[in-house]
């Protein structure tokens, strides 16, 4: 698995609102940090296996599903780029995949552990995994499925998914819920690192006007809220989508490919400053409701 570094940060992505751009951010947020030599290992806790058909993977790989339950050693698990697998991931990406059996992990966990917790799974497997990438993405479903809520628990950073309209925001608003809910429930170090806005229509006032309400709405969490970097809406995303993969390996001079390289940019800084932040701000999970 190559050289170690000193610690791995834990970051999970989502929105309980589903269809808002978490998946291709995720993979692309991933991709764009691979280009400044950012290693990241990406795990897909949703049976909709998003991050694993984005990724150009079929679904009959052993994955989550067996990690989560202990039947496999993560670092046994995780997808690289191999032509003899036929796999070819961005550069500096891995991947633990998923499989439509995460449905049924929580199930198939209480069988065998009655007693046992499964939103705790994924502790140790990420222990396992140590400081040997810069950063461990969790790809979670839009719903509250253990394997999300193992995220939740374990993650130190979460970044939001979202869509400049309504209906995403709704949905933004009950993410920040559950993230002060899991603080009270055990994972108190649980940081907002930002909300990322994405198929952004910059020409129509609606879109512009939901921008303004998430930035104002989150300006409480200081430099800790909306991301600077808008994502425009580009059919080139669904045509890489559509061949498995990143605008990075489909058309890397696209003007969206830019706009990520930006936001991992920014990321990289806005990390750098939280890093120096002790506590974690409090979400504005009332107010976001009034958006």
């Amino acid at each position: 698995m190559g050289e170690r570094n000193k610690t791995s940060k834990i970051i999970a992505v989502g929105n309980q609102k589903g269809g808002v751009g978490k998946t291709t951010n995720t993979l692309h947020l991933a991709a764009a940090l691979g280009e400044l030599g950012k290693k990241s290992l990406i795990i897909d806790l949703d049976a909709n296996c998003g991050s694993t058909r984005g990724l150009g993977l079929g679904t009959d790989w052993l994955g989550a599903f067996e990690v989560l339950l202990g039947d496999q050693d993560p670092t046994d698990a995780i997808v690289t780029t191999d032509p003899g697998e036929g796999t070819e991931l961005p550069k500096n990406v891995d991947l633990i995949p998923a499989r439509r059996n995460l449905e049924d992990f929580e199930a198939e966990f209480r069988k065998r552990n009655k007693f046992a917790d499964p939103t705790l799974t994924l502790q140790e497997p990420l222990a396992r995994l140590g400081g040997t990438y810069d950063f461990i993405f969790l790809d979670t479903a839009p719903n509250a499925s253990a394997p999300t809520i193992a995220a939740y628990r374990t993650a130190e950073w979460f970044i939001l998914s979202t869509e400049a309209s309504k209906l995403s925001v709704d949905g933004l608003n009950d993410a920040l819920t559950d993230i002060l809910a899991v603080r009270e429930a055990g994972n108190a170090n649980l940081r907002l690192l930002g909300v990322i806005m994405c198929k952004v229509d910059s020409r129509t006032r609606i879109a512009t006007t939901y921008v303004e309400k998430i930035r104002s709405e989150f300006a409480a969490a200081g430099e800790l809220g909306a991301f600077e970097t808008l994502i425009t809406r580009a059919t080139a995303l669904e045509r890489a989508q559509g061949q498995g993969k990143t605008l990075f390996q489909t058309e890397p001079d696209h003007k969206v490919a830019e706009q990520f390289r930006s936001l991992a940019r920014e990321f990289l800084a806005r990390l750098e400053t939280a890093a120096k932040i002790n506590e974690p701000k409090p979400v504005m999970a009332k107010e976001a409701a009034n958006a």
